[in-house]
């Protein structure tokens, strides 16, 4: 609920233009061993080897670097020599030092998709067009494998922030416009997503 501080990372509710999400991702092989965990709902970046990365920093607007989100996590599949063929909605850090092989995530690297995310605090009405930042990023729960990550409580004009509000999740007695920790429709800012920028990383 949106009067409760329960974060959820970012997930996809359509497209822009009101077309259903209709579950598309792309697999991306992880080549390389991450130190950090990935959880469902966390947003993902490319390091300088083209691997799927977990950002450090909110994504900015005009910025390229391993911040710049290709999409998000919805996913991943490996194989390992215990438990055999895994398909998880998790992957741990230094997961292919554990024994990962064969590692592939399931990416929604869609540019014009529409999220719905949880701020740490209190949105009021009447931002819908304002940009706003992720206040959290590489963070989760390993035990259920969702993310934990939020945005800020701030919405602003600034154009280098990541995000831009585009609506509320209103639903009777459950969320609405300014509440303790509003939920908002979000799209990625022009110039955040990976490729939408016309630079090499």
């Amino acid at each position: 609920m949106a009067a409760t501080a329960s974060p959820y990372g970012l997930r996809p509710v359509q497209l822009v233009g009101g077309l259903p999400y209709a579950g598309a991702i792309r697999s991306y092989a992880l080549a390389n061993n991450s130190a950090s965990a990935f959880y469902f709902g966390s947003i993902v970046g490319l390091n300088a080897s083209g691997d799927p990365a977990a950002i450090a920093a909110s994504p900015l607007a005009g910025t390229v670097d391993g911040n710049s989100p290709i999409g998000i996590f919805m996913g991943c599949e490996y194989e390992d020599n215990v438990k055999g063929f895994v398909n998880a909605q998790f992957f741990p850090a230094n997961g292919i030092t554990g024994g990962a092989k064969k590692v592939r995530f399931k990416i929604l690297d869609a540019p014009n998709i529409v999220m719905q995310v949880q701020s740490i605090g209190t949105i009021a009405a009447g931002n819908i067009g304002k940009n706003i930042a992720m206040s959290t990023f590489a963070v989760g729960s390993a035990a259920t494998g969702n993310s934990t990550a939020a945005c800020t409580a701030t919405a602003a004009a600034t154009a280098t922030l990541g995000l831009k509000i585009i609506g509320y999740v209103e639903k009777a007695g459950v969320s609405t416009a300014g509440d303790a920790f509003t939920d908002l429709f979000v799209i990625w800012n022009a110039g955040t997503h990976r490729y939408a920028q016309g630079a090499g990383l």
